[in-house]
């Protein structure tokens, strides 16, 4: 197990993880991880790599603003196995941190 004692905060509450932990988990720039509470722990877990299924949500979500809400596009990617909800909040939070 790879065990890293402090990781800080920011006043934005982000954080930096260790380039041990990266190394091991090869988490890279740019992608994106899971997170949820566990037994009073944060888990995060890297989520798999597919370009396209990244540039589909990225596209749906670019165009459903002011237009098309989260519904309309859970119906139209029903077929997928995208985790719609996580991405679309993810891609709005980092949206509303750029205004």
């Amino acid at each position: 197990m790879t065990k890293v004692d402090k990781i800080k905060i920011t006043s934005k509450g982000q954080i930096t993880i260790p380039k041990a932990l990266r190394e091991k988990l090869e988490i890279k720039e740019g992608m994106y991880l899971s997170g949820y509470i566990k037994d009073g722990s944060i888990i995060l877990k890297p989520l798999p790599q597919n370009e396209d299924k990244i540039k589909l949500i990225n596209y749906a979500y670019e165009e459903s603003k002011g237009s098309v809400g989260i519904t309309k596009v859970r119906e139209m990617t029903s077929g997928f196995n995208l985790k719609m909800a996580e991405q679309v909040k993810k891609l709005r939070e980092k949206n509303s941190e750029k205004d």
